[in-house]
Protein backbone atom coordinates (compact mmCIF):
# COMPACT_ATOMS: atom_id res chain seq x y z
CA UNK A 1 0.00 0.00 0.00
CA UNK A 2 1.21 3.50 -0.77
CA UNK A 3 0.04 5.01 2.51
CA UNK A 4 1.87 6.01 5.72
CA UNK A 5 1.79 3.39 8.50
CA UNK A 6 1.85 5.05 11.92
CA UNK A 7 3.12 2.43 14.38
CA UNK A 8 3.41 3.01 18.12
CA UNK A 9 6.25 1.60 20.21
CA UNK A 10 3.96 -1.02 21.78
CA UNK A 11 3.36 -2.45 18.33
CA UNK A 12 5.96 -4.92 16.99
CA UNK A 13 6.00 -3.18 13.59
CA UNK A 14 8.70 -0.71 14.61
CA UNK A 15 10.99 -3.71 15.06
CA UNK A 16 10.37 -5.01 11.53
CA UNK A 17 11.41 -1.90 9.62
CA UNK A 18 12.94 -4.00 6.82
CA UNK A 19 9.43 -5.09 5.80
CA UNK A 20 7.74 -1.68 6.14
CA UNK A 21 9.21 1.06 3.94
CA UNK A 22 6.24 3.32 4.78
CA UNK A 23 6.68 3.08 8.56
CA UNK A 24 6.25 6.36 10.46
CA UNK A 25 7.53 6.41 14.06
CA UNK A 26 7.79 10.14 14.89
CA UNK A 27 4.14 11.10 14.35
CA UNK A 28 3.68 12.31 17.94
CA UNK A 29 6.58 14.74 17.55
CA UNK A 30 5.73 15.68 13.97
CA UNK A 31 2.13 16.57 14.82
CA UNK A 32 3.31 19.13 17.37
CA UNK A 33 4.17 21.29 14.38
CA UNK A 34 0.82 22.96 13.67
CA UNK A 35 1.67 23.69 10.04
CA UNK A 36 2.65 20.08 9.30
CA UNK A 37 -0.31 18.74 11.24
CA UNK A 38 -2.68 20.78 9.12
CA UNK A 39 -1.00 19.92 5.82
CA UNK A 40 -1.02 16.19 6.60
CA UNK A 41 -4.69 15.85 7.53
CA UNK A 42 -6.04 12.62 6.00
CA UNK A 43 -9.36 11.77 4.37
CA UNK A 44 -9.52 8.25 5.82
CA UNK A 45 -7.99 6.58 8.90
CA UNK A 46 -7.74 2.80 9.29
CA UNK A 47 -7.03 1.73 12.87
CA UNK A 48 -5.74 -1.82 13.42
CA UNK A 49 -6.12 -3.01 17.02
CA UNK A 50 -6.27 -0.56 19.91
CA UNK A 51 -5.64 3.16 19.55
CA UNK A 52 -2.01 4.19 20.19
CA UNK A 53 -0.88 5.82 23.45
CA UNK A 54 -0.24 9.21 21.82
CA UNK A 55 -2.48 12.01 23.07
CA UNK A 56 -1.15 14.20 20.25
CA UNK A 57 -2.29 11.72 17.61
CA UNK A 58 -5.67 11.31 19.26
CA UNK A 59 -6.36 15.05 19.19
CA UNK A 60 -5.22 15.37 15.58
CA UNK A 61 -7.44 12.53 14.35
CA UNK A 62 -10.40 13.87 16.32
CA UNK A 63 -9.99 17.37 14.89
CA UNK A 64 -9.64 16.03 11.35
CA UNK A 65 -13.16 14.51 11.35
CA UNK A 66 -12.21 11.78 8.90
CA UNK A 67 -13.90 8.64 7.70
CA UNK A 68 -12.82 6.07 10.27
CA UNK A 69 -12.37 2.29 10.10
CA UNK A 70 -11.32 -0.13 12.86
CA UNK A 71 -10.08 -3.61 11.98
CA UNK A 72 -10.10 -6.05 14.89
CA UNK A 73 -11.78 -9.37 15.59
CA UNK A 74 -12.86 -8.45 19.14
CA UNK A 75 -16.39 -7.20 19.91
CA UNK A 76 -15.04 -4.30 22.04
CA UNK A 77 -15.32 -0.61 21.27
CA UNK A 78 -11.71 0.14 20.38
CA UNK A 79 -12.22 3.72 19.22
CA UNK A 80 -11.71 6.11 22.16
CA UNK A 81 -12.82 9.02 19.97
CA UNK A 82 -16.37 7.59 19.77
CA UNK A 83 -16.87 9.09 16.33
CA UNK A 84 -18.69 7.62 13.34
CA UNK A 85 -16.74 4.38 13.02
CA UNK A 86 -16.94 1.50 10.56
CA UNK A 87 -15.94 -1.76 12.28
CA UNK A 88 -14.46 -4.67 10.36
CA UNK A 89 -14.58 -7.61 12.79
CA UNK A 90 -11.77 -9.74 11.40
CA UNK A 91 -8.14 -10.72 11.73
CA UNK A 92 -5.78 -9.09 9.26
CA UNK A 93 -4.60 -12.47 7.80
CA UNK A 94 -8.22 -13.34 7.04
CA UNK A 95 -8.77 -10.27 4.88
CA UNK A 96 -8.25 -10.28 1.13
CA UNK A 97 -5.79 -7.39 0.82
CA UNK A 98 -4.93 -7.93 -2.83
CA UNK A 99 -5.68 -5.04 -5.18
CA UNK A 100 -7.73 -5.60 -8.30
CA UNK A 101 -5.60 -4.05 -11.06
CA UNK A 102 -8.62 -2.83 -13.03
CA UNK A 103 -9.73 -0.75 -10.02
CA UNK A 104 -6.42 1.04 -9.49
CA UNK A 105 -5.74 4.49 -10.87
CA UNK A 106 -3.30 4.49 -13.76
CA UNK A 107 -0.81 6.47 -11.69
CA UNK A 108 -1.25 6.55 -7.92
CA UNK A 109 -0.43 9.92 -6.32
CA UNK A 110 2.16 9.21 -3.63
CA UNK A 111 2.91 12.83 -2.71
CA UNK A 112 1.08 12.47 0.63
CA UNK A 113 3.17 9.43 1.54
CA UNK A 114 6.39 11.12 0.42
CA UNK A 115 5.67 14.13 2.65
CA UNK A 116 5.15 11.91 5.69
CA UNK A 117 8.32 9.92 5.01
CA UNK A 118 10.43 13.01 4.37
CA UNK A 119 9.41 14.75 7.59
CA UNK A 120 9.74 11.51 9.55
CA UNK A 121 13.30 11.01 8.26
CA UNK A 122 14.26 14.56 9.22
CA UNK A 123 13.06 14.11 12.80
CA UNK A 124 14.75 10.72 13.11
CA UNK A 125 18.04 12.25 11.99
CA UNK A 126 17.70 14.94 14.67
CA UNK A 127 16.96 12.33 17.36
CA UNK A 128 19.97 10.22 16.37
CA UNK A 129 22.30 13.24 16.25
CA UNK A 130 21.20 14.41 19.69
CA UNK A 131 21.33 11.10 21.54
CA UNK A 132 24.61 9.96 20.01
CA UNK A 133 26.26 13.02 21.60
CA UNK A 134 24.33 12.96 24.90
CA UNK A 135 26.41 11.61 27.79
CA UNK A 136 24.16 12.44 30.77
CA UNK A 137 21.86 9.72 32.11
CA UNK A 138 18.74 11.16 30.52
CA UNK A 139 15.59 9.06 30.74
CA UNK A 140 14.63 9.87 27.16
CA UNK A 141 17.74 8.12 25.82
CA UNK A 142 17.00 4.73 27.40
CA UNK A 143 14.34 3.69 24.87
CA UNK A 144 16.57 4.92 22.05
CA UNK A 145 19.39 2.63 23.23
CA UNK A 146 17.14 -0.39 23.80
CA UNK A 147 15.73 -0.18 20.28
CA UNK A 148 19.25 -0.24 18.85
CA UNK A 149 21.15 -2.57 21.21
CA UNK A 150 18.90 -5.37 22.47
CA UNK A 151 19.62 -8.82 21.01
CA UNK A 152 17.32 -9.91 18.19
CA UNK A 153 13.86 -11.22 19.13
CA UNK A 154 14.18 -10.14 22.77
CA UNK A 155 10.82 -9.92 24.59
CA UNK A 156 10.52 -6.60 26.44
CA UNK A 157 7.81 -5.55 28.86
CA UNK A 158 7.34 -1.77 28.95
CA UNK A 159 5.76 -0.37 32.12
CA UNK A 160 3.09 2.32 32.23
CA UNK A 161 3.59 6.02 32.93
CA UNK A 162 6.75 7.62 31.48
CA UNK A 163 8.53 4.45 30.19
CA UNK A 164 5.82 3.83 27.61
CA UNK A 165 5.68 7.50 26.64
CA UNK A 166 9.43 7.82 26.17
CA UNK A 167 9.26 4.66 24.06
CA UNK A 168 6.52 6.26 21.97
CA UNK A 169 8.75 9.27 21.30
CA UNK A 170 12.18 7.67 20.90
CA UNK A 171 11.91 3.94 20.12
CA UNK A 172 13.63 3.85 16.74
CA UNK A 173 12.68 1.70 13.72
CA UNK A 174 14.94 -1.33 13.59
CA UNK A 175 15.26 -4.82 12.13
CA UNK A 176 15.76 -6.65 15.43
CA UNK A 177 12.30 -8.31 15.59
CA UNK A 178 11.91 -7.36 19.27
CA UNK A 179 8.59 -8.28 20.89
CA UNK A 180 7.01 -5.62 23.17
CA UNK A 181 4.52 -6.46 25.93
CA UNK A 182 2.49 -4.12 28.12
CA UNK A 183 -0.55 -3.66 30.36
CA UNK A 184 -3.01 -1.04 29.11
CA UNK A 185 -5.59 0.87 31.15
CA UNK A 186 -5.99 2.77 34.41
CA UNK A 187 -4.69 -0.17 36.45
CA UNK A 188 -1.74 -0.85 34.19
CA UNK A 189 0.71 -0.51 37.10
CA UNK A 190 -0.68 -3.67 38.69
CA UNK A 191 1.60 -6.71 38.50
CA UNK A 192 4.31 -5.11 36.36
CA UNK A 193 7.17 -7.23 37.73
CA UNK A 194 5.13 -10.45 37.94
CA UNK A 195 3.96 -10.10 34.35
CA UNK A 196 7.51 -9.62 33.10
CA UNK A 197 8.69 -12.63 35.12
CA UNK A 198 5.89 -14.68 33.56
CA UNK A 199 7.00 -13.68 30.07
CA UNK A 200 10.62 -14.64 30.82
CA UNK A 201 9.84 -17.89 32.65
CA UNK A 202 11.16 -20.88 30.65
CA UNK A 203 11.43 -18.57 27.64
CA UNK A 204 13.89 -16.35 25.83
CA UNK A 205 15.99 -13.96 27.95
CA UNK A 206 13.73 -10.96 28.51
CA UNK A 207 13.80 -7.33 29.62
CA UNK A 208 11.54 -5.19 31.81
CA UNK A 209 11.69 -1.40 31.42
CA UNK A 210 10.12 0.21 34.48
CA UNK A 211 10.12 3.18 36.83
CA UNK A 212 10.71 2.90 40.56
CA UNK A 213 7.06 3.21 41.68
CA UNK A 214 5.78 0.53 39.30
CA UNK A 215 8.50 -1.84 40.46
CA UNK A 216 7.90 -1.13 44.16
CA UNK A 217 4.21 -1.84 43.64
CA UNK A 218 4.99 -5.49 42.89
CA UNK A 219 8.33 -6.40 44.50
CA UNK A 220 6.92 -9.57 46.04
CA UNK A 221 7.02 -10.96 42.52
CA UNK A 222 10.69 -11.62 43.32
CA UNK A 223 9.62 -14.37 45.71
CA UNK A 224 9.68 -16.66 42.67
CA UNK A 225 13.44 -16.21 42.45
CA UNK A 226 14.50 -19.60 43.82
CA UNK A 227 12.09 -21.35 41.44
CA UNK A 228 12.65 -19.09 38.43
CA UNK A 229 13.78 -20.68 35.17
CA UNK A 230 15.05 -18.29 32.52
CA UNK A 231 16.43 -14.77 32.65
CA UNK A 232 14.96 -11.31 33.25
CA UNK A 233 16.94 -8.06 33.13
CA UNK A 234 15.07 -5.23 34.86
CA UNK A 235 16.07 -1.79 33.64
CA UNK A 236 15.05 0.39 36.56
CA UNK A 237 14.60 4.11 35.94
CA UNK A 238 14.87 5.45 39.47
CA UNK A 239 13.76 9.08 39.50
CA UNK A 240 12.39 8.72 43.04
CA UNK A 241 8.73 9.30 42.27
CA UNK A 242 6.07 9.53 39.61
CA UNK A 243 7.71 11.33 36.71
CA UNK A 244 4.52 11.57 34.67
CA UNK A 245 3.04 14.06 37.13
CA UNK A 246 5.92 16.45 36.40
CA UNK A 247 4.26 16.98 33.01
CA UNK A 248 1.07 18.38 34.56
CA UNK A 249 0.30 21.91 35.86
CA UNK A 250 -0.06 20.46 39.37
CA UNK A 251 3.74 20.11 39.44
CA UNK A 252 3.92 23.87 40.13
CA UNK A 253 2.18 23.43 43.49
CA UNK A 254 5.25 23.18 45.69
CA UNK A 255 3.33 22.93 48.96
CA UNK A 256 1.86 19.48 48.28
CA UNK A 257 3.08 18.14 44.93
CA UNK A 258 5.94 15.99 46.23
CA UNK A 259 3.99 14.36 49.05
CA UNK A 260 0.71 13.67 47.27
CA UNK A 261 1.57 13.36 43.56
CA UNK A 262 5.26 12.55 43.03
CA UNK A 263 5.28 10.37 46.20
CA UNK A 264 9.05 9.74 46.46
CA UNK A 265 9.85 6.57 48.42
CA UNK A 266 13.61 7.07 48.95
CA UNK A 267 14.29 3.34 48.61
CA UNK A 268 17.79 1.90 48.45
CA UNK A 269 17.25 -0.63 45.65
CA UNK A 270 20.59 -2.34 46.22
CA UNK A 271 19.45 -3.30 49.72
CA UNK A 272 15.98 -4.27 48.48
CA UNK A 273 17.51 -6.56 45.85
CA UNK A 274 19.73 -8.14 48.50
CA UNK A 275 16.58 -8.99 50.49
CA UNK A 276 15.30 -11.07 47.57
CA UNK A 277 18.75 -12.34 46.51
CA UNK A 278 18.47 -10.49 43.19
CA UNK A 279 21.58 -9.13 41.47
CA UNK A 280 21.81 -5.32 41.43
CA UNK A 281 24.08 -3.16 39.25
CA UNK A 282 24.15 0.63 39.38
CA UNK A 283 24.60 2.03 35.87
CA UNK A 284 27.02 4.96 35.74
CA UNK A 285 27.26 5.59 31.98
CA UNK A 286 25.77 4.56 28.63
CA UNK A 287 28.71 2.39 27.62
CA UNK A 288 28.25 0.25 30.72
CA UNK A 289 24.53 -0.18 29.97
CA UNK A 290 25.14 -1.15 26.35
CA UNK A 291 27.74 -3.75 27.33
CA UNK A 292 25.28 -5.34 29.79
CA UNK A 293 22.48 -5.53 27.23
CA UNK A 294 24.16 -7.62 24.57
CA UNK A 295 24.41 -10.44 25.10
CA UNK A 296 21.84 -10.94 27.86
CA UNK A 297 22.48 -13.65 30.48
CA UNK A 298 20.62 -16.93 30.11
CA UNK A 299 19.64 -17.41 33.76
CA UNK A 300 18.72 -15.42 36.85
CA UNK A 301 17.15 -12.06 37.64
CA UNK A 302 19.10 -8.81 37.77
CA UNK A 303 18.37 -5.10 38.15
CA UNK A 304 20.24 -2.45 36.16
CA UNK A 305 19.45 0.78 38.00
CA UNK A 306 19.76 4.20 36.37
CA UNK A 307 19.33 7.14 38.75
CA UNK A 308 17.76 10.06 36.89
CA UNK A 309 16.40 13.50 37.75
CA UNK A 310 12.67 13.62 36.96
CA UNK A 311 12.42 17.42 37.07
CA UNK A 312 15.33 17.81 34.67
CA UNK A 313 13.93 15.08 32.42
CA UNK A 314 10.47 16.70 32.34
CA UNK A 315 11.97 20.06 31.44
CA UNK A 316 14.15 18.47 28.75
CA UNK A 317 11.16 16.73 27.20
CA UNK A 318 8.99 19.84 27.17
CA UNK A 319 11.75 21.88 25.53
CA UNK A 320 12.94 19.33 23.00
CA UNK A 321 9.71 17.88 21.64
CA UNK A 322 8.90 21.32 20.25
CA UNK A 323 12.43 21.75 18.87
CA UNK A 324 12.39 18.36 17.17
CA UNK A 325 9.09 19.12 15.43
CA UNK A 326 10.39 22.27 13.75
CA UNK A 327 11.53 22.08 10.13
Amino acid sequence: MKYPILAEALCPLRNYAQDLPNLINTYDILLRNDKLADELRPDVVIQIGEFPTSKQLRGWVEDSKVEYFVIDNRPDNLNPLHNNTHYIRANIPDLDMEYEPNKLAEKLDISYLVRWKTDNDIINQKIIAYFESEEELLEAKISFILSKKLPEKTPIFIANSMPVRYAEFFWMPNERQLMPYFNRGANGIEGTLSTALGIAYQGKSSVLLTGDLALLHDTNGWLINKHFQGHLTIILINNNGGGIFEMLPIAQEDSFFEEYFATPQNVDFSQLCTTYNVEHILIKNWTQLEQLLSPLPSTGIRVLELKTDRKRDALWLQNNLAKLSKN
